[in-house]
């Protein structure tokens, strides 16, 4: 049965350029997802548009002396082009001001004061920072201060950028005037409220039937249920932005996070008038079967998990809220831990990145990075290795020796066969099997486990391929030689399609050397058997490789801005006590801790914490479970050198013996692993 979809994704800032961690948190997924829901055949539109209110555009622009104007129709501009360079494809990209869409503000109003009609929406007076040398009040991102929850001592006024804690900006420590620097005062002002506590209990309802969700969203909305939900200010003394409506509001205009989620409405309304029916809008966000999906990253989850359907629920209308939000992690860049930030520059920018490579690329490393359950790291260094040994190595290598071998040695045709080998219908069942696992990956929205699937069959594509050595059955049993051909050519066909969502430039191209004419367009086309007699196309390379010289300035680039940014340890770091038990050397030298080298690692079923981890240790391998299932992906350890206590007591975990300890370091609940400065043999004591 054909489904319907209305996809968003986070409203970017109109307040700078996008980096990569944007795109791989937010835009691939929600893109790649979109992609693979038309080739099912799905009615499905993708909305989205930049955020052109609030503070961080206004602060923008009184920084650089211009409009708030200004600075959104420039960032606009920018944003819309990168999307384009990396094949983000909206149905509309509009945006929350007047600028770019004329029914925001409309919309915005009519929100406001329903809800306040219904009773979810209240006033009071407040305390607000008021900065005397400014003369004006500072709301939430004109303040900078200590963040009340981690520490960090560059939080803004509504959220910290390093633990994504949100709070009142008068929970901010050590406050100052992000214009001027000075301490600002305390005043009185009034604001007006969503009475989400009001709303909580119908919350709860709504979130109890979202068992399917991503546990990282579930369990941060549940964490806020039993807190309890508190009435969150929705206007802002601020000159840009939509006008509260009432007569009392003069000077006060809507907060971001109130109005930013209604532009997903607006923007599908100038969708509809685009396409010549200003009332179709009404068939996504009113119709109950259509399913509604926010791709966001995970700083996004309180207003898109709560507040927005919250605001929903209050209006009392025909909404309908999400069917699913895929909150991802984030994507950190080189040897960073922070969370990736436009001011400060510790990013890959994607203008950056397309002016260096191809989309197809960036795209393939980013979604086989993809930051879906734990936070990932980008290096310049690892692009090159995935791209030159997944992409070219294994993928556009599999596909180049069919195609090639069919146009020398079968006259560029599909070969005619007679009948096939249980081998040769193994592997085309393991076709059948892929196809099915990647449907599913897409549709789970586990990106990286549909790459890994497809790789994996374009691996067992070129072992079938070096098995069957068609370069001697050619001359010895030309009819097995065909049979390889024929099988070979279906697999490259599934790639073609498989791949199409990821890389749609590289798949259009390798589905035009199987002699296709028309687009590529059902899912279906993946199983679809190439007929024998079928011409194909002069085979060429489709991937790039990936050179030394090209990533080595990227790469210093990228290590000389992060240094940059480098806070010293002592004005970042908070340190846990000194322990006061002391010991003596003696007791020091009853602990055996040796370099190992961790060998093998994977998850342990219903066990979020845990990794079993194979560890070899001069001649012996000994099997450790490690409690850092949550920081760090298996795949991602395999070859570490790291220190172990090795006379430790051996415990059961899970059902798991555990000979061992892995020793790392740790900040605020994070283990970082301790490395050698240099490879050494495993084994080695450290003194």
């Amino acid at each position: 049965m054909k489904e319907k979809f209305l996809v968003t994704s986070a409203l970017p800032y109109a307040n700078g350029p996008i980096h990569l961690g944007h795109i791989a948190g937010a835009y691939l997924p929600a893109d790649i997802f979109v992609r693979f829901q038309r080739l099912l055949g799905n009615d499905v539109i993708y909305i989205c548009g930049t955020d052109e209110h609030g503070v961080p555009i206004t602060l923008k622009a009184e920084q650089e002396g211009v409009t708030p104007r200004t600075i959104v129709k420039r960032y606009h501009e920018d944003i819309a082009a990168a999307f384009k360079r990396i094949n983000i494809t909206f149905d509309n990209f509009s945006g929350t001001s007047q600028v770019h869409n004329k029914y925001h503000a409309n919309l915005a109003r009519e929100f406001f004061t329903q809800l306040m009609q219904n009773g979810f929406i209240t006033s009071k007076l407040s305390d607000q920072h008021y900065c005397a040398k400014c003369n004006r009040f500072l709301p939430d991102r004109f303040i900078q201060g200590t963040c009340p929850n981690c520490g960090y001592e560059e939080a803004r006024g509504d959220e910290c950028p390093q633990c994504s804690h949100p709070f009142d900006p008068m929970e901010l420590k050590n406050v100052k005037c992000k214009l001027c620097s000075d301490i600002p005062e305390v005043r009185a002002t009034k604001h007006w409220y969503l009475s989400l506590d009001a709303l909580q209990k119908g919350l709860e309802e709504w979130i109890d039937t979202k068992t399917y969700w991503k546990e990282n969203v579930i369990n941060f909305v549940k964490g806020w249920f039993k807190k309890g939900l508190q009435k969150r200010a929705i206007t802002r003394d601020l000159y840009w932005g939509v006008p509260v409506p009432l007569q009392e509001a003069m000077g006060k205009v809507l907060y971001v996070w109130f109005d930013a989620p209604i532009g997903y409405i607006s923007s599908t309304m100038q969708w509809a008038e685009n396409k010549g029916d200003i009332e179709k809008w009404k068939s996504y966000w009113h119709d109950p079967e259509c399913k509604i999906v926010h791709f966001i990253g995970k700083d996004n989850i309180p207003f898109h998990a709560i507040i927005w359907p919250g605001i929903l629920q209050g209006f009392n209308g025909d909404y309908h809220l999400p069917w699913h939000i895929p909150a991802n992690e984030y994507l950190t860049f080189g040897s960073s831990t922070e969370k990736a930030s436009k001011s400060k520059g510790n990013v890959v920018w994607v203008h950056e990145s397309l002016d260096n490579f191809s989309a197809d690329l960036i795209r393939y490393y980013l979604a086989a990075n993809a930051p879906e359950k734990t936070d990932t790291v980008f290096t310049w260094k690892d692009f090159q290795k995935k791209c030159n040994s997944e992409l070219l190595g294994v993928i556009g290598n599999f596909a180049n020796r069919v195609l090639k071998f069919i146009e020398r040695n079968f006259e560029s045709t599909v070969p005619e066969i007679s009948d096939l080998l249980d081998r040769d219908k193994e592997i085309l069942n393991n076709v059948k099997e892929t196809i099915e696992k990647v449907k599913q990956n897409f549709s789970n929205f586990e990106v990286r486990a549909a790459i890994a699937e497809i790789v994996d069959l374009a691996r067992l594509g070129n072992q079938y391929f070096d098995e069957k050595a068609p370069w001697k059955s050619l001359k010895e049993d030309k009819e097995d030689c065909a049979r390889c051909m024929y099988v070979g050519v279906q697999m490259v066909n599934a790639l073609a399609v498989l791949l199409s969502p990821v890389i749609p430039d590289s798949s259009k191209e390798l589905w035009s050397q199987l002699g296709y004419k028309g687009e590529l367009w059902k899912w279906d086309q993946a199983s679809m058997e190439l007929k024998s007699g079928q011409k194909i196309k002069e085979p060429k390379g489709i991937f790039e490789k990936v050179e030394d010289a090209k990533i080595a300035p990227l790469e210093e680039k990228l290590n000389a801005t992060l240094k940059t940014n480098e806070m010293p340890a002592e004005e970042e770091t908070h340190y846990p006590p000194f322990k006061e038990n002391e010991i003596t050397i003696d007791d020091f030298f009853q602990l055996d801790i040796r370099i190992g080298e961790i060998i093998e690692a994977k998850k342990i079923p219903k066990a979020r914490k845990l990794l079993q981890l194979q560890v070899k240790i001069g001649h012996e391998v000994r099997q450790i479970v490690s409690g850092i299932a949550q920081f760090y992906e298996p795949e991602k350890i395999v070859g570490l050198q790291v220190p172990v206590l090795i006379n430790l007591k051996p415990v059961v975990l899970c059902g798991i013996e555990s000979r061992g300890m892995i020793l790392c370091a740790s900040k605020e609940g994070q283990p970082y692993f301790i490395h050698p400065d240099a490879k050494v043999p495993s084994g080695i004591i450290i003194t």
